[in-house]
């Protein structure tokens, strides 16, 4: 079974303990019993792939009885739901959302959360473009696929307690937004935008490329106009051909949860206590966390999802990434250049103007980006994003609101 299922065991009893109510030392209560100091958010990281095909999915063929594809695309030899746990398992990832294609019938499949990982239900919907329903157990109709209607689906699946994600809103795109992948672009109000897909040197013209940087910019469009939407990534993965370069946790999604359960993530998810790797656990994927002091007493209580005061004191901790660099971004623009990180475990402090709205950062590898679009751009034009985008990206993280005081 692997190491799995105990691991999982003491992180259920690691949080047991967490819930216990607990009093702060450096706080000093007042008159009415309350502390001073805003409480952090109590939770563990967890590691996770949001995006996950199995046999059920049409484009995965697995012999002998499959009923949606057949032998003469061999070439999508895909995998069983035990098999995409257990994968998973081995890559040290706590959770796995299944998300064939419209369908949801691996929820009843026995391998469904197989090798103590912890199961997500849900399908990628295909509408005018791609969308995650995360956290069903039946397939919701769409009607005509208008933009309304799918609104409508993204509210019933609020409701219910699951996510509403657009997925890869660039895939194949090489002139985003004119031949953008969702159509509806900014019509229907997700939860989510899947902002990695596969990996960042994956780009088109390749099939199923997605354009990762104009999807980041899409998701930054959401944030812009004052919407609260979280970042994830996604493998994507489908068949046992890419499994070793593209298979779960690459990239992975890590999610800050109140508890190790189908609820505990969506409910992460939801508040955008998200950051993504281009790796994971067990390959040793870099880890970044933007953090916040949001009553300036020298504790960064405040993560990504959370509302904090303009001005307030920000962090950046970057794990596992020793010579690349850390880029911040603040309403779309870098208000300064990227830092070098100088070590396994390192810390970069800053502030903001108090005008800026949001904030995030990624940590990224040199790759020449300015080189390959002075010699790569003449010769390919702009068919090939591999001449522009940035490819070496090894973390990003979801954003930090900030706001000002009413006066």
């Amino acid at each position: 079974m692997g190491a799995g299922p105990t691991r999982r065991l003491l992180l259920a009893l690691a949080l047991s303990i967490a819930a216990l109510p607990s009093v702060d030392a450096g706080a000093v209560p007042s008159s009415r019993g309350t502390a001073h100091r805003p409480a952090a958010p109590q939770g563990t990281w967890l590691a996770g792939d949001l995006h996950i095909h199995t046999c059920y999915s049409h484009d995965s063929w697995c012999p002998p009885n499959d009923d949606n594809t057949g032998p003469d695309e061999f070439y999508t030899l895909g995998l069983t739901v035990q098999e995409q746990f257990c994968a998973a398992d081995q890559r040290g990832l706590d959770y796995l959302a299944i998300t064939d294609h419209d369908d949801v019938r691996s929820v009843k499949d026995p391998g469904f959360g197989a090798c103590g990982v912890t199961p997500v239900p849900g399908y990628e919907a295909s509408y005018k473009g791609h969308a995650q329903v995360l956290g069903v157990r039946e397939v919701i109709d769409a009607g005509d696929e208008s933009a309304g209607r799918i609104l409508a689906v993204s509210q019933r699946v609020r409701a219910d307690g699951g996510v509403f994600q657009i997925n890869h809103p660039a895939e194949g795109s090489t002139n985003f937004p004119a031949d953008a992948d969702w159509q509806y672009l900014y019509d229907v109000v997700p939860d989510t935008v899947e902002v990695w897909n596969i990996s960042t040197l994956w780009q088109p013209p390749f099939p199923s490329g997605s354009s990762n940087d104009d999807a980041l910019r899409y998701w930054e469009g959401w944030l812009n106009r004052g919407f609260r939407v979280g970042a994830t990534g996604g493998s994507d993965n489908h068949w046992r051909s890419t499994h070793s370069l593209q298979g779960p946790g690459q990239p992975t999604t890590w999610v800050f949860a109140r508890s190790p359960t189908e609820a505990g993530i969506l409910e992460a998810i939801r508040q955008g206590r998200t950051f993504v790797s281009s790796q994971p656990p067990a390959v040793g994927g870099t880890r970044v966390f933007l953090e916040a002091d949001a009553d300036r007493e020298g504790v960064y209580e405040s993560m990504v999802g959370d509302t904090v005061p303009a001005g307030a004191p920000l962090r950046v901790r970057v794990e596992g990434a020793p010579g690349a660099l850390l880029r911040v971004v603040a309403d779309g623009t870098e208000p300064f250049p990227p830092v070098s990180v100088s070590s396994t475990s390192f810390e970069h402090r800053f502030t903001l103007s108090a005008d800026a709205r949001w904030v995030r950062a990624e940590v990224l590898q040199r790759d020449l980006q300015g080189e390959r679009a002075a010699t790569c751009d003449p010769v390919a034009g702009g068919e090939t994003t591999y001449c522009r985008n940035r490819l070496a990206v090894l973390a990003l993280t979801s954003a930090i609101y900030l706001q000002r005081a009413l006066p």
